[in-house]
């Protein structure tokens, strides 16, 4: 047997040891309820994760081709790729990118269109809006308007206000996402990025991570650093969720405003409302509810609108999502 195979043998029975240890999740998280059938909760976060992880890449470097969209895919991994539409990089890549756009677990937002910069708010009008034009391009059969994330490039002039900026954001709806944050600038080794997800589970809160190259190109982080900060997050599931900016912008946006009331509670129906004050035709996230329902209850059918679902009762509660002004929530005994 060759050293290699002698590696890879001793790696996977590692893992096998690794991932037996690992206690399987509960079926539900138990949420803070009241006592009587119909008192209902949105949780936090969805699916009632503990947590919040977001992995972004800039500039539509090569490497993020060749190396970080198979990783991801192989995990079933989400991530969001900050592109260059007028680039040289996406373009000597065009078909590729192309390719990547069909991805579930690839999510491409706006770094502008050339990424040179802007000297006043007619250049950045322009390159956000071509920018936005090549996006929609890879998307043909996707709503629009619709949310997009935006990432504002570093290392060039940027002359515009702030008051500017804004407008023009939200002219086009875009959602600028949270302060880059990232190897090689802010973290210098594998374990001070698995501190970072560390740190977003402490507190429950959203934690990101921003790369450039992975494994080469500039800026780069190494392969080896990127695998492990993988591992760890695959490690951490039960408790994460693993999203794209938007995804997170929306749920925690209507989360803010919701209002969740029961109408009914019966021994056979419980009838609740779910409304926000987020624009709908923007904000359109399920958000997760867990609902108390009677103990005789072991499994419940849960319609709204034209949406029926099933899920198990756990210690009287039952967790599922619904779109806030999608219509009565109705949930009944099923089986």
């Amino acid at each position: 047997m060759t050293l290699k195979k002698i590696l890879t043998t001793v790696t996977a029975l590692l893992m096998s040891v690794c991932f037996a240890a690992t206690p399987a999740p509960a079926a539900q998280p138990a949420a803070d309820l009241g006592g009587n059938p119909g008192d209902s909760v949105v949780l936090k976060w969805k699916n009632g994760k503990r947590a919040v992880f977001m992995l972004e890449f800039d500039d539509s470097y090569p490497t993020q081709i060749k190396n970080v969209i198979p990783e991801l895919t192989k995990r079933e991994m989400v991530g969001t790729f900050y592109i260059v539409a007028g680039g040289g990089l996406l373009k000597n890549l065009k078909t590729a990118w192309e390719q990547a756009a069909a991805n579930p677990y690839v999510v491409l937002a706006n770094h502008t269109f050339t990424h040179k910069g802007v000297q006043n708010v007619e250049e950045l009008e322009t390159e956000v809006s071509q920018a936005q034009d090549a996006i929609n391009a890879y998307y043909p059969g996707r709503k629009n308007p619709r949310l997009i994330s935006f990432g504002q490039p570093g290392g060039v002039p940027w002359k515009v206000s702030k008051e500017e900026f804004k407008a023009v954001l939200a002219k086009h709806n875009l959602i600028n996402r949270p302060h880059f944050y990232g190897p090689p600038f802010h973290h210098k080794s594998a374990a001070e990025m698995i501190a970072v997800v560390d740190l977003a589970l402490k507190k429950g809160e959203m934690g990101h991570l921003d790369f450039h190259g992975v494994g080469g190109d500039w800026h780069v982080t190494p392969l080896d650093w990127f695998i492990a900060l993988l591992d760890k997050l695959e490690s951490e599931r039960d408790r994460l969720w693993i999203t794209d900016p938007i995804s997170w912008h929306q749920y925690q946006t209507e989360r803010k405003t919701a209002e969740l009331k029961t109408l009914k509670s019966e021994a056979t129906e419980i009838r609740l409302s779910l409304s926000s004050q987020a624009d709908p035709a923007l904000y359109d996230m399920p958000l997760s509810l867990v609902t108390r329902v009677p103990a005789d209850w072991k499994a419940c059918a849960i319609t709204q609108g034209t949406v029926k679902t099933r899920a198990q009762a756990v210690d009287g509660q039952v967790r599922y999502d619904a779109v806030p002004g999608g219509g009565e929530i109705i949930l009944q005994p099923a089986g």
